[in-house]
């Protein structure tokens, strides 16, 4: 039998974000579209953090938190273009 690799990447940069002011996850639920629930489980990593919600946590976070953050895993073949800027 396989095992799935289910290796957990928890998402420290949003987590101290969210965590910094009251109310702040619900506010980023929200604009989101996802509940507070959902959020936690992206942020603890027991949820990979969907390639489409990563630009809205940027924009949301005002750049605080990037989407490369987000996705730490893979967010540089999910977006290359990033990795192109941070050598120019």
């Amino acid at each position: 039998m396989r095992k799935l690799n289910m290796e957990k990447t928890k998402l420290t940069s949003l987590a101290e974000y969210v965590r910094s002011e009251r109310g702040r996850v619900s506010a980023l639920a929200k604009r989101l579209g996802v509940s507070d629930s959902y959020l936690s489980q992206m942020i603890s990593g027991f949820r990979p953090m969907p390639p489409e919600l990563c630009p809205l946590v940027e924009e949301f976070s005002d750049g605080a938190v990037s989407r490369r953050e987000c996705r730490p895993k893979d967010g540089h073949l999910i977006w290359p273009e990033l990795k192109e800027a941070e050598h120019a």
